[in-house]
C-alpha cells in the first residue's frame, strides 16, 4: 500500500496496474495500459529513474530485507495452494468456426484490440477433494458436487476481456460431469454444462483425462471445455454479438513454478471459493 500510495491511485479504490519499485520501496513507474509501446516507455522511464538513484539504494545488498513472518500475512491478500492439493492452469481463447473446425481468433476477427488474446487463470483443488475425485473415478460416477460447482461458477467464465462476475448458484442450469475408469491409473472425464443469467450464458461440452502414479498422485489432469458463450458481465463489455464459440483448456500446474502457484482470480473470498455449492 505504501508503494501504491506514491502513484496515481493513492487513497481508496482500486490499485490495479503494474508497478516498478526499488528495493527500498520507492515507486519508479506505474502503468495500467496494455499497449506495447506504452509498456516499453513505462519500463524505460523507470530505468532512467533507477539509474539516477544513489548507489546506496542500488548496489547489491544495499537494502536489508527482513525475514518474512508468514504468520503475519493478511489472508485477504495472500493464499497458497492447499497442502497436498492441486493447481490447474486454465488457458482460454475466443474461437471461430472455419470449414467445420474451431480455430483461434485473431485481431481481425474481433473489434476489441486484445479480446482475441489468450487469458490465463488457475483452479485450486484441496487434498480431500482430490481424494474424493479419485474415489469416484475408480468406480465411475458424477464429479463431486462441490468441485463441479467451483469449476462452473468460478472458472467457466469469459475472462478474455477482464474480470467477469462469478456465476450465482441458481445460474447453473445443467451440470452433467461424469468420470469413468480407463485403467488402474487413468480416468476419463466427460459431460455437458449450461450456465446462464439474464445477460450472458455458456453451454459447453467437457472432456478430459486424469492420470495418477502408484502413490495416487496426479501426473496428468487435462480438461477441455468448448461451447457457445453469449453476453458479458458488468466489467467485461465488448463481447461478440450472439452466441460464439469459446474454449478453455485446463492442465496440471507445476507447483515448483511460482507462476503456477498464483491464486485463482475468484479466490479473493476464499470461503466462497471453497464452498461453491453454497449461495452466501
Amino acid at each position: 500500500m505504501s508503494v501504491a500510495n506514491q502513484g496515481p491511485r493513492a487513497g481508496s479504490g482500486t490499485k490495479q496496474g503494474h508497478y516498478i519499485i526499488s528495493p527500498s520501496g520507492k515507486l519508479l513507474g506505474y502503468n495500467n495500459n496494455r499497449d506495447n509501446w506504452n509498456r516499453l516507455k513505462f519500463i524505460n522511464d523507470a530505468l532512467e529513474k533507477w539509474a539516477a538513484l544513489p548507489e546506496s539504494e542500488t548496489k547489491p545488498g544495499a537494502i536489508s530485507v527482513p525475514v518474512l513472518d508468514k504468520s503475519k500475512l493478511d489472508p485477504k491478500y495472500h493464499a497458497e495452494v492447499p497442502e497436498g492439493g492441486l493447481a490447474l492452469v486454465a488457458s482460454e481463447r475466443i474461437l471461430k468456426r472455419v470449414d467445420g473446425n474451431l480455430v483461434a481468433c485473431t485481431a481481425e476477427d474481433h473489434d476489441h484490440e486484445w479480446g482475441h488474446l489468450a487469458a490465463v487463470d488457475r483452479m485450486w483443488i484441496q487434498k480431500d477433494e482430490w481424494e474424493q475425485l479419485l474415489a469416484v473415478g475408480k468406480d465411475g460416477g458424477s464429479m463431486p458436487d462441490r468441485l463441479a460447482k467451483r469449476l462452473i461458477r468460478y472458472h467457466l467464465l469469459d475472462f478474455t476481456r477482464g474480470e467477469p462476475s462469478a456465476w450465482n448458484l441458481d445460474d447453473v442450469k445443467v451440470i452433467d460431469l461424469k468420470l469413468k475408469p480407463l485403467a488402474d491409473t487413468s480416468f476419463e472425464l466427460s459431460g455437458k454444462v449450461l450456465v446462464s443469467d439474464d445477460t450472458r450464458g455458456f453451454e459447453a461440452d467437457v472432456s478430459g483425462k486424469i492420470e495418477v502414479d502408484s502413490q495416487e498422485r496426479a501426473t496428468r489432469f487435462d480438461m477441455v471445455v468448448v461451447g457457445d458463450h453469449w453476453g458479458h458481465s458488468e466489467f467485461t463489455g465488448g463481447s461478440r454479438p450472439g452466441k460464439a464459440p469459446l474454449g478453455i483448456a485446463f492442465q496440471l500446474g507445476d507447483l515448483t513454478k511460482s507462476e503456477d502457484r498464483i491464486r485463482p482470480q475468484a479466490s479473493h473470498w476464499l470461503q466462497g471459493y471453497w464452498e461453491a455449492e453454497k449461495q452466501f
